[in-house]
């Protein structure tokens, strides 16, 4: 009882910080996932006759922007960038497939893409059916608050995570690994109190443990997507390109 009432105290304790810092985050996310771009790509499609919309080239094409958009949320945050050259490259390569594949899936649910037959379709062929499904499955499992997504992102994007396949010539190791706890602490610190603030001790609980589940989904979706060459080149183009700009 003591520890629950120390939690519903503690919902509105955000600080002036931290809400300048989520703020911060929610106005990148917005500014660089590309959201007029998928309007554009929607609207233009619409515009076709029903045959000719969603192929395959164009299909390709969307989701490999879409996908670089989305990392430019990170390239210019200012964690990211106070990190050195090499941890920054190293911290990119381990992490890009989980962000660039979550940040896709929001807005695919976003823009309730999959609702076109067509859509579907050429995604079955760029990813492989098996992928598709695993893809669907998280767009039914994600979580409703649009916010708390976008601060899983910024998590994601510092984790020091495993790799799920093997890749060839990757860096695995961090110059310090303890630089990006703090990072790491300050993050999920503020997804938490967040989510407190909004929702309350026990819906907060339900919300982590679902978005758990969720990311064993993403897990899955991103290993049956090795399977597809098409994935892996979106994901090394999406590498060199940011490398090339991290070296500017």
């Amino acid at each position: 009882i003591i520890t629950s009432n120390l939690l519903q105290s503690d919902q509105s304790t955000l600080t002036l910080d931290q809400w300048n810092l989520l703020s911060n985050l929610v106005h990148r996310f917005d500014e660089n996932s590309g959201y007029a771009f998928v309007e554009r790509f929607i609207d233009q499609q619409n515009r076709l006759p029903l045959k000719l919309r969603f192929k395959y080239s164009l299909v390709y094409d969307f989701f490999t922007s879409m996908k670089r958009n989305i990392q430019l949320m990170f390239e210019k945050n200012r964690d990211f960038l106070s990190l050195s050259r090499h941890d920054r490259i190293t911290l990119l390569r381990s992490t890009v497939e989980y962000t660039s594949t979550i940040g896709s899936i929001f807005t695919l649910r976003q823009y309730k893409l999959f609702d076109y037959p067509s859509f579907y379709e050429s995604t079955e062929i760029i990813f492989q059916p098996s992928t598709t499904v695993f893809i669907k499955r998280v767009i039914d499992q994600l979580d409703s608050d649009n916010t708390f997504i976008k601060l899983i992102l910024s998590i994601v994007a510092f984790s020091t995570i495993n790799y799920i396949v093997y890749r060839k010539n990757i860096e695995i190791d961090l110059t310090n690994i303890k630089v990006m706890l703090p990072f790491q602490d300050m993050y999920t610190d503020l997804t938490w109190r967040y989510l407190l603030y909004k929702y309350g001790h026990y819906e907060a609980v339900k919300r982590f443990s679902n978005l758990i589940r969720c990311l064993f989904a993403v897990t899955g979706a991103i290993a049956e997507a090795h399977e597809s060459q098409k994935f892996t080149e979106m994901i090394d183009s999406i590498i060199e390109q940011t490398e090339h700009t991290l070296s500017l």
